[in-house]
């Protein structure tokens, strides 16, 4: 007889943590049901942002690469020279990683140059300066 009351209150016990459980368990699906919901609204922000911020990225960074292609090639032309020049415009090969981009040159010399790469739309993505400038303008482009 001892049995029966003690086996009562066991389901007593176990409805009343069911519940608890129960009520946890969906306050627990809403929090995650609402951070589902802030994901996909970060997912959604960022697909859109990043690809235009990428691309401006990519462009900068091909323009710095065209700059430094192109400042090891003067450097190397002038390493090479007997008389210590750079090569002049009709001697300068633009290297593969200025494909697509524009050389712009602000001021060159057989001693010194000062250029900047631009993209299609002339935005200024990279400027390069080398050598020692000089008084009077040297022919060399």
């Amino acid at each position: 007889m001892k049995v029966l009351p003690l086996l009562l209150c066991s389901v007593l016990l176990c409805g009343c943590q069911d519940r608890e459980a129960r009520a946890q368990n969906a306050a627990l699906q809403a929090r995650v049901t609402e951070l589902e919901a802030q994901v996909r609204a970060m997912q959604a922000e960022q697909e859109t942002a990043l690809p235009s911020d990428a691309r401006s990225v990519t462009v900068r960074a091909a323009g710095q690469t065209c700059a430094n292609a192109l400042t090891r090639t003067l450097e190397v032309f002038r390493e090479d020279s007997l008389d210590d020049r750079y090569p002049s415009a009709a001697q300068t090969q633009l290297p593969a990683e200025c494909v697509d981009l524009r050389v712009n040159w602000v001021a060159r010399s057989e001693r010194a140059y000062t250029f900047t790469v631009t993209d299609a739309s002339g935005r200024e993505l990279a400027r390069q300066s080398g050598g020692v400038p000089t008084a009077d303008p040297a022919s060399g482009g």
